[in-house]
């Protein structure tokens, strides 16, 4: 009897320390993904400037325009299905700024990537910031927001989710 509890008693320790000590992040079925968003704002280079096109403007320079990436990450996708993502429309929100008769948003670029349990969705784009402050430019970036919906494999509810796609703005210099 003795060694039956005893038995017991080992494999039960042995799976609670064997358990604890995993490291992959443990989603359940019923879990919403987690969200993360990145956004650095930063200086053309002399090469990206030299393929910007610059008709229209007077006098235009290198320092007039700015890159911005944008990086979404949604982390426990596995036990989703029909995952859809709204991003934000910038080429509009630069464009119709209020009081601002100048078009911003000069050109842009996108990526969507399916990984093991998780999602990624990246936008570059480049902006024409000429009189434009860093406030001016993150106030418009963190007004935006970011729309998602799934739905659960296993019970087939759909849910959705709606976030400020402006978190973790940087601005970097060259």
């Amino acid at each position: 009897m003795k060694k039956k509890v005893m038995g017991a008693v080992y494999a039960l320790l042995t799976l609670f320390i064997l358990s604890a000590c995993s490291t992959e992040d443990v989603v359940t079925n019923n879990s919403d993904p987690k969200v993360s968003v990145s956004t650095t704002v930063t200086p053309l280079t002399k090469k990206e400037f030299s393929e910007v096109g610059t008709s229209g403007l007077t006098s235009p320079s290198k320092k007039d325009f700015h890159k911005v990436h944008m990086t979404l990450t949604l982390r426990g996708t596995n036990y989703l299905s029909d995952i859809q993502v709204k991003l934000p429309n910038y080429k509009e929100a630069f464009n119709n700024m209020k009081d601002d008769h100048q078009t911003r948003y000069w050109f842009g670029s996108g990526a969507d990537e399916e990984q093991e349990n998780k999602n990624i969705y990246t936008r570059e784009f480049v902006l024409y910031t000429k009189d434009l402050t860093d406030k001016q430019i993150k106030d418009i970036l963190a007004a935006a927001k970011v729309k998602t919906s799934w739905v659960v494999k296993d019970t087939k509810a759909k849910d959705q989710s709606e976030f400020a796609a402006g978190k973790n703005i940087k601005f970097e210099a060259k």
